[in-house]
């Protein structure tokens, strides 16, 4: 009899934990269920995109890719170039993404075999001005080097270069120093280099000096000044005048009727990376070319680098806008030497 109710006992057991089990089901998840497992890896990215725009577009992509995480190193272009440097040369780091605006110095880190090279397939149709080295890095969105000004303290609006070089713009039109920003920087080269000096060129700059230009190490400082107007006008990156006029503040911009400079902030993967992010680095290169991303950018007051997400905005395509030409090559090889002109011309350091 004990020896029957032990097995009956057993049966029971059995019967109950097959029971528990059938009812177990996968948890919902939409259909998806990447979304809610997520792919995992942590981010480190090194930037010198405005923090509270890489925040908002790096929150939403973990917010779409569970599992994911991240942290951020937000600075001046140099300071960005310093402590990468610093770490490379100290034997290693833990940056996994690179967004600065310095191109040449990407393709420094490329030549050196730094950089992981990837290209996702929605980049295929864009043209060949913002995509780099066959993988190295690619644009996510367009910014550009571009005149503006203070709209109650000038009366017409200039159309090109020359036009901030004139009495109306005497010891109140300012620059970012090229020692510091790496748009500047961008913007120096671009002006200097030899496909465009008759447009532009040392005779432009060696006028602003003439015309007590001023310098600052940001174009952030550059927007608060002009639109505080305390300059009448600066040369500036076209979002932060483009979103201060929506805001309401008394500035305006054109983009120079003989060509913008186009400011290069490649987005690029360091193949250092631990490899559990490489897949991580990969979905957030994906990401920057979806089209939810690319209307984000679009909000956010930026050119688009994919043009339909512009469509019912104000914001213009990368088709709208003229160019100036730009000789990588030469920006590598004589950065120092325009640096060391620049200061002799300005007596900056």
């Amino acid at each position: 009899m004990k020896r029957f109710l032990s097995l009956f006992v057993c049966l029971m057991l059995m019967f109950t934990l097959i029971g528990c089990a059938s009812d177990e089901k996968p948890s919902d998840t939409g259909g998806d269920e990447k979304s809610d497992e997520g792919s995992g890896g942590h981010l480190v990215i090194y930037t010198s995109e405005p923090q509270d725009l890489v925040t908002e577009m790096l929150d939403d992509f973990v917010a779409k890719n569970p599992g994911i995480t991240y942290e951020l190193y937000r600075s001046g272009t140099g300071d960005v170039k310093t402590k990468l440097s610093t770490e490379l040369d100290a034997g290693g780091t833990d940056a996994c993404i690179l967004w600065f605006a310095d191109l040449a110095y990407m393709y420094d880190l490329d030549d050196e075999g730094l950089i992981l090279h990837y290209s996702p397939e929605s980049v295929a149709s864009v043209p060949d001005t913002y995509k780099y080295n066959e993988g190295m890095g690619h644009e996510v969105r367009a910014i550009y080097s571009v005149l503006s000004y203070n709209t109650t303290q000038i009366d017409a609006a200039p159309k090109d270069w020359a036009d901030v070089t004139t009495s109306d713009y005497a010891g109140s039109l300012a620059l970012a120093n090229p020692a510091y920003s790496g748009g500047a920087m961008t913007t120096l080269s671009v002006h200097v280099e030899p496909d465009n000096e008759s447009i532009v060129g040392w005779d432009w700059y060696q006028d602003l000096a003439d015309n007590d230009v001023k310098m600052e190490q940001s174009n952030g400082t550059l927007l608060t000044k002009v639109s505080s107007g305390e300059y009448k006008g600066a040369v500036i990156v076209d979002y932060l005048p483009r979103n201060a006029k929506n805001e309401g503040s008394p500035v305006d911009y054109v983009y120079p009727e003989s060509g913008s400079v186009l400011i290069p902030t490649p987005l690029c993967l360091l193949n250092t990376m631990p490899e559990e992010s490489v897949e991580a680095a990969k979905a957030f290169v994906d990401y920057m070319f979806e089209p939810d991303t690319q209307k984000l950018f679009v909000d956010q007051g930026y050119v688009p680098i994919i043009s339909e997400a512009a469509e019912g905005s104000e914001v213009p395509t990368i088709d709208d806008i003229k160019v100036l030409p730009m000789d990588t090559e030469y920006m590598r090889e004589n950065s120092s030497d325009m640096l060391d002109k620049f200061s002799k011309m300005f007596g900056t350091q």
